[in-house]
């Protein structure tokens, strides 16, 4: 199935700014959606972050074909590069983010935390 782009933020996402630059995506398979989607453009990648709902092996498969949509995508906006990014709000480390990365092509892998103080 085709990726959708939607126009309201997936409530999986729902600690990214409403407002800001990223569009918001959909994936979905036979069975129904699988993923929620951000997407951003940044000046020299594409920033993706994927929520997952559901796995399994014709998910896995379909994800595949979703990222060959992605890698279009950032070719068509000019970008060399798609950059996966995690982020947990609770401070938790998956340690299975590499493994899946390494799954589709993906490589230099590197852990970033940030820590956030408001001056107002």
């Amino acid at each position: 199935m085709p990726v959708t782009e939607t126009a309201t933020r997936p409530a999986p996402l729902a600690n990214f700014p409403e407002d800001g630059p990223y569009r918001w995506l959909e994936l979905a398979d036979a069975h129904g959606p699988y993923a929620a989607c951000a997407i951003a453009e940044r000046p020299d990648y594409l920033e993706l972050h994927i929520t997952m709902s559901r796995w399994g092996p014709e998910t896995r498969r379909t994800l595949a074909h979703d990222l060959d949509w992605l890698k279009g995508e950032a070719r068509r906006l000019g970008l060399p590069r798609i950059m996966g990014v995690r982020a947990d709000d609770q401070g938790r480390f998956n340690e299975n983010l590499f493994r899946f990365a390494r799954l589709y092509g993906f490589g230099e892998m590197c852990v970033f935390q940030t820590a956030t103080l408001a001056v107002d």
